[in-house]
């Protein structure tokens, strides 16, 4: 145990990894909205937001009553949900990341008990969907900066749980990334440089027995 690396590295480089996946997922377009209301399809498989705009045949929820929504209502409540969730994918990214750092130290400790890394997990996800809707209700932040304050909670809980000055002080260059100097794509892209270099920072540093030996 003496002999390890600091077990920082995996969540750093989790969520710089994460992170450049919804930039590459949103360039490839699969996080935009929208398309798909004016998409070729018919029968069982036309999308419900078709159905909505009134386009196509009209189907079980197109048809239901007869009513149909116009696209200037439609277009508003798409507006409504995209505020509160991420069409970047980028809350997705904050959960998955907090997922796989406590199974990543489960897994490590070995000492846990299945049930109480259960609760853990659960427990910390519904925590930072309730602290998201929190910032969407009363703090009325934008989608990015309440990501990009969420991760940087998480990662100033690392650095307090590690006793770890570099973790701290990649969570002071990754806000500093991700809400002062940039916004959008540019803002991701910069904070996952960010977090990586601390990752490798992390897997380059000696043990800790190597340094005390020295």
């Amino acid at each position: 145990m003496g002999n390890e690396r600091p077990r920082y590295w995996f969540p750093l480089a989790l969520l710089g990894f994460a992170q450049l996946a919804v930039v590459a997922l949103s360039f490839g377009g699969m996080w935009s909205g929208g398309w798909f209301a004016y998409a070729p399809a018919t029968g069982e498989q036309q999308f419900l937001t078709q159905n909505l705009y009134g386009v196509g045949s009209g189907g079980v929820f197109g048809s239901f009553r007869g009513v149909e929504m116009s696209r200037e209502t439609a277009a508003a409540l798409d507006m409504s949900f995209s505020g509160l969730g991420r069409n970047d994918g980028w809350l997705f990214a904050v959960l998955a990341v907090y997922l796989g750092t406590v199974l990543f130290h489960a897994l490590r400790s070995k000492a846990m008990r299945w049930w109480k890394v259960v609760a853990i997990a659960l427990g910390g996800l519904v925590a930072i969907v309730l602290a998201d809707l929190v910032g969407y209700w009363e703090l009325d932040l934008d989608g990015d900066t309440r990501s990009a304050i969420l991760l940087t909670l998480g990662l100033v809980a690392l650095a307090w749980l590690e006793r770890s000055v570099l973790v701290l002080v990649v969570a002071a260059a990754y806000v500093l990334c991700a809400v002062v100097l940039a916004q959008g794509q540019l803002a991701l892209v910069l904070s996952s440089l960010v977090v990586l270099a601390g990752a490798f920072a992390a897997l380059l540093s000696r043990p800790k027995a190597a340094a005390e030996e020295t």
